[in-house]
């Protein structure tokens, strides 16, 4: 990975989740100067009081103080409302922050001259191929991804050049007071107990370790690169052959892992069944190196 200037300033929205833990963690082990923050209070330790300040995204007014204030080179964006199912009942909020967010940190990023990276979804496809590249066209199926695509195009329509778009698909790592649980450690939790798991096999994804996504970060920062990137892991599997690895990786029996579809699950989002991502352009331009799956798995076991 290459070595962040000195002289940026990185803003980081979404403090408080996975993304933007390890974003802090980065920059405090590279002496970077950051400032985080959140929607609410500070609920990671690890991050000094005195670069943590309250900023709700969809708050224009508190945005753009905050950012003149702190006069940032470059904002990450890893604030999202991404629980897919309360995106379904929660439209408005959904939108107010996956949308109208992005859009009050983009006229705060052109006032100061900053380079604003958002980070997006596979959720913007319909799920009818394989894999996507970057040049594909989205069409998401449900108001998550919508609202996601509807925050890539707020960005796109502008004409700002400053701007990065970072698709990712299914993050999962370690984490502190996080609201959402991570689903391979709750996978891991579940099987040490001897339960039994009901997973989708018809649903295929490319899963992305956190800290490769908050390394490719840090790295289209390095390289000033512009424009959409897919990162995300490399492996394409159903969440079903996922979990098979997690019980590989634990040595206990498949057969604590029901494989059922996504119509028996009865989701209430409509999800994408194929949204696997091809990183060949983030390898190629970024140098991207994603973790390999089974590697991750020892890195997020919590237990002792």
């Amino acid at each position: 990975m290459g070595t962040v200037k000195t002289s940026n300033k990185i803003l980081i929205t979404g403090a408080n989740g996975q993304l933007g833990q390890k974003l802090i963690l980065n920059c405090l082990e590279q002496n970077i100067d950051f400032l985080a923050t959140a929607n609410s209070e500070k609920r990671f330790l690890s991050c000094p009081d005195e670069v943590f300040e309250v900023m709700d995204i969809t708050n224009v007014s508190q945005v753009k103080k905050v950012v003149k204030q702190y006069k940032p080179t470059h904002i990450i964006n890893a604030a999202a409302m991404t629980n897919v199912d309360l995106c379904e009942e929660q439209k408005e909020l959904c939108y107010a922050i996956n949308r109208d967010g992005v859009k009050n940190l983009l006229e705060a990023a052109i006032e100061e001259n900053a380079h604003l990276i958002q980070i997006s979804t596979d959720f913007i496809f319909d799920g009818k191929k394989e894999c996507y590249s970057e040049e594909d066209e989205p069409n998401p199926l449900g108001v998550y991804g919508k609202s996601k695509w509807e925050g890539e195009k707020v960005l796109n329509e502008n004409g700002y050049p400053k701007i990065s778009i970072l698709r990712t698909s299914i993050l999962y790592g370690q984490g502190e007071n996080l609201k959402k649980p991570n689903l391979f450690v709750w996978a891991m939790n579940e099987l040490r107990k001897g339960n039994t798991l009901n997973i989708v096999n018809d649903q295929f994804r490319t899963p992305t370790y956190v800290d490769d996504l908050a390394r490719a970060c840090l790295l289209v920062i390095d390289k000033n690169a512009y424009g959409v990137y897919n990162i995300s892991g490399e492996k394409r599997a159903s969440m079903y052959d996922f979990i098979l690895d997690v019980a590989d990786y634990l040595k206990v029996s498949h057969q604590q892992i029901n494989p059922i579809s996504s119509e028996e699950l009865s989701q209430k989002a409509p999800r994408p069944l194929s949204s696997g991502l091809n990183i060949i352009k983030a390898k190629t331009i970024l140098g991207y190196r994603p973790t390999k799956f089974i590697e991750t798995l020892s890195r997020i076991d919590l237990v002792d």
